[in-house]
């Protein structure tokens, strides 16, 4: 596991929270990508492993979406048949279900532009 998220309610307890990791990343010899690392708060909202967090709601990133239309396009280029492309789309689908907890409000279809990715978002 590579993908973290901590969370806190005060800053002082989010100090003690990274000094921590950095401890223990120090003691792993790993280090963190200078990109990858975000320290902010959380009603500005970010994205992590394919949803959009904020203060009050979790949704599918529209990046998510992007890349299930960008896909799509390829399998067509690549002569899939629709049998296949359904078979991609139903995982994908099921896939996001899962991470919102079965929910369907995932994201407002305005804040996709391209018009495969609405194919996806439709799926929803």
């Amino acid at each position: 596991m590579d993908d973290w998220v901590v969370m806190s309610p005060k800053r002082w307890k989010l100090r003690e929270a990274i000094r921590a990791v950095n401890e223990v990343m120090d003691a792993l010899r790993v280090e963190q990508h200078p990109d990858k690392t975000f320290i902010g708060r959380i009603s500005h909202g970010f994205d992590f492993l394919g949803y959009h967090f904020s203060e009050h709601d979790l949704a599918l990133a529209r990046q998510t979406v992007e890349r299930c239309a960008e896909r799509i396009s390829r399998l067509y280029e690549q002569g899939a048949d629709a049998l296949r492309i359904g078979e991609y789309l139903k995982r994908w689908a099921r896939w996001v279900r899962s991470g919102l907890d079965g929910r369907t409000e995932v994201m407002k279809p305005h804040c996709v532009e391209n018009k495969m990715a609405k194919s996806c978002f439709s799926l929803l």
